[in-house]
């Protein structure tokens, strides 16, 4: 008897791995909300609920580089003095951070879901409409990866990157 009930609670509520589950919420459209909490990278977010999502159509040109410390003889940290300079790298993440971080935004998914590093593939948009893929082409902050199958809005991200190299934009500037 207690096998029969087991056998009917399995049946009505189904065992599914984490790799089962959906990957959006609505499946018709392929498209979710949330929260960004952190800018990882300019082409890498952390929503609200921890997952991690990577922009598509987009690479990163890398993270600014960490600050040499310096020491004297005493071991003490020596205070070096910042020479004005912005990086590229710093500016990319900068503007990331301030267009998408702590902002809600809608993402929509094409036909490839997962990067093999666990991150979602996702093209990101803002409660204004505009496309934070989009946004970092244009502003040369990103490098352009058009990777099949995902090419949804691959002429429009072609079309930001000539953009931004025409009008020398960030990495594309003198």
């Amino acid at each position: 008897m207690i096998l029969h009930v087991l056998l009917v609670l399995l049946a009505c509520f189904p065992i599914t791995s984490h790799a089962e589950a959906p990957l959006f919420l609505n499946q018709a459209t392929k498209q979710d909300q949330g929260l960004v909490v952190k800018v990882v990278d300019s082409d890498k977010l952390v929503l609200e609920n921890g997952q991690r999502i990577q922009l598509i159509g987009v690479q990163s040109i890398g993270l600014p580089a960490r600050k040499r410390i310096e020491y004297d003889e005493d071991g003490e940290i020596i205070e070096v003095e910042d020479e004005g300079l912005i990086t590229i790298e710093e500016q990319a993440l900068t503007y990331a951070q301030e267009i998408v971080e702590d902002k809600k935004v809608r993402l929509e998914y094409d036909i490839e879901h997962r990067s093999p590093e666990g991150y979602l593939y996702a093209y990101v948009f803002l409660s204004d409409g505009r496309m934070v893929n989009e946004e970092l082409l244009k502003m040369g902050f990103v490098n352009l990866s058009l990777a099949p199958p995902n090419l949804k809005y691959a002429d429009r991200l072609r079309d930001a990157y000539k953009e931004s190299r025409d009008q020398k934009r960030g990495i594309a500037g003198d």
